[in-house]
């Protein structure tokens, strides 16, 4: 019975390391229900480990329903301890031209992300500040669950 017990355990961690994302840093944030208004920056944070490798940056989002349009812009800057390093707009598709959301839904949800920055190589290594802010004409979104950054290792061939 033991022996079974240990091999179950031993075969999920397995497929659990087998799965993994190769995210080295993330953050999210969780907005309020009542919207995403333009002058609420969201404040991220990424641990970046060295200064050779390559990374992809990764926007994440989780939306309902409930928002309004086809696509999200953001405004992100990107801040090390020697200030703003880079800046970018950035576009987030979240439904295709017949208005059927893209991502993984759960539950109420849909789960997407967009790739900022690819094969990007930090100047520093440590902790950058990210600033992200909505880019919409309203002054106020709803249906924005969160907004999260991802750090991964580039994939390059």
């Amino acid at each position: 019975m033991t022996k079974r017990i240990l091999y179950i355990l031993l075969c999920a961690s397995v497929l659990m390391a087998s799965c993994s994302s190769g995210v080295i840093s993330s953050d999210h944030c969780n907005l309020s229900e009542n919207g995403w208004a333009m002058q609420d920056t969201v404040w991220l944070t990424l641990s970046v480990p060295d200064t050779v490798q390559t990374y992809d940056v990764a926007l994440t989002l989780r939306h309902t329903d409930v928002y309004a349009y086809q696509n999200l812009w953001f405004f992100v800057q990107a801040c090390d301890s020697t200030g703003v390093v880079r800046g970018d707009t950035v576009m987030a598709c979240l439904a295709d031209d017949r208005g059927k959301w893209l991502g993984t839904r759960a539950g109420r949800y849909y789960s997407g992300y967009v790739t900022m920055w690819r094969d990007m190589v930090f100047a520093n290594a440590g902790t950058y500040n990210f600033a992200i802010v909505q880019g919409m004409r309203d002054s106020v979104v709803t249906g924005i669950a969160d907004v999260g950054l991802e750090l991964k290792q580039s994939q390059q061939p």
